[in-house]
Parts: C-alpha cells; structure tokens; sequence
C-alpha cells in the first residue's frame, strides 16, 4: 500500500464569509430536541454555540455549533428538510464522524456521562490512533481519536 501524507492537501485560505475560518463545508444534523443536542455537543463533547434560532413557539429551530474550525448546523427534524435524524428514524447513520481530541478517553468519558453508547472501546490503531466509536444520544456515530 502506497504511503500518503494524508495533510498535504489542506488548503489555508480563509473563507469569503466572516466567522467561516477556514471551513468551506458545513454538516446539517436532523434531530428531534435541538436544544439538547446543543446541550449534548457543548457540555459533553466542548463544541462551541456559535448561533440560536427560535420558531414562534420559542422551541429552538436551529443552532449552529463549532468544533475547531469545523461548523454543524443543528437542525429541528421538518424544518429545513424533510429528513430524519437516526434518533427518530431507527436507521443508523450512513457516515461516521472522525474527531481528533486531545484526550480520547476522557472525551469518552464525558460522552457516555451524558447518555452516549460506546460501540468500540478505545484501541490503539494501526495507523497510530487511539480511537474508540461512539454513538450519541441522537443516534450519530462519533470515531473519538487521539493521535499517539
């Protein structure tokens, strides 16, 4: 297998928009209580809130969170699509999250502290991760990782 520097594309051009950084793309997740899923991103995984919106009721439509540069919407399920997130669905993701941390475990930790199910304990990798699978309390899956 050919060896690649997995790093050597990243382009450092800032985004056109204020506040975008450096991220060109932006993952939307469908749940069913975005103010707990806020709650969830911030206090157990350290994202940032960066923006809140509320519907006419005061039940919140939409957030957007940060994770090091990278932005999530977090949308209210039939607001912004007719989509479902895995929480309300049944159906598992088809994609899964690959986060670098400082400290897996204690990432881990935090995440299972506040309702979330480890899939894969934390091992050491192959390639040089330590990294466990998580699926949140939404039913997103999460590779928590930490470079050794």
């Amino acid at each position: 297998m050919k060896k690649l520097n997995w790093f050597n594309n990243v382009e450092n051009r800032t985004h056109p928009w204020e506040g975008m950084g450096l991220t060109w793309l932006t993952t939307a997740l469908n749940v069913p209580n975005v103010r707990a899923a806020v709650d969830f991103y911030t206090g157990a995984m350290g994202m940032v809130a960066i923006a809140e919106l509320e519907g006419d009721d005061g039940e919140m439509m939409f957030a957007r969170i940060r994770y090091r540069g990278t932005n999530f919407t977090i949308n209210k399920e039939g607001w912004d699509s007719d989509l479902s997130g895995p929480q309300t669905s049944g159906s598992p993701t088809p994609f899964i999250f690959y986060m670098y941390v400082d400290d897996a475990l204690a990432l881990v930790d935090e995440m299972v502290q506040a309702g979330a199910t480890v899939l894969n304990k934390p091992a050491e990798m192959f390639w040089g991760d330590l990294k466990a699978r998580v699926k949140d309390p939404f039913g997103f899956i999460w590779d928590i990782a930490q470079k050794l």
